[in-house]
């Protein structure tokens, strides 16, 4: 692992008359984002929404196959099924809450 601090970058990029938003970092592969269904978007692509929950469950599952290996746990499989909950609050300003709801360790 590298020293701290770690640094990350993201672009996002999108044109005036497409819903699309190409999301891209140094050295890997771009990601075409779309808005959700929720918001009248067509929903057939990755939403902010949907990254970010990917994003905890994804950080889960590299930190118990991080963790697992110097505590020696056998592992063979791990699901994480995270969900999210994005609400108005006092009618204004938007909360955003995720949380994993289920995760599973057994042979496949």
């Amino acid at each position: 692992m590298q020293d701290f601090p770690h640094h990350y970058r993201c672009v996002a990029t999108a044109n005036a008359d497409q819903s699309r938003v190409r999301v891209s970092t140094q050295g890997l592969e771009d990601l075409t984002t779309d808005v959700p269904r929720e918001f009248g978007g067509p929903g057939d692509r990755w939403s902010p929404e949907a990254l970010l929950i990917a994003a905890v469950a994804d950080c889960f599952v590299l930190t118990f196959r991080a963790m697992a290996a110097p505590s020696q746990i056998k592992w063979y499989a791990l699901d994480c099924d995270a969900s999210g909950t994005l609400e108005r609050v006092d009618g204004m300003s938007a909360r955003c809450g995720a949380r994993s709801k289920r995760s599973r360790n057994e042979k496949r």
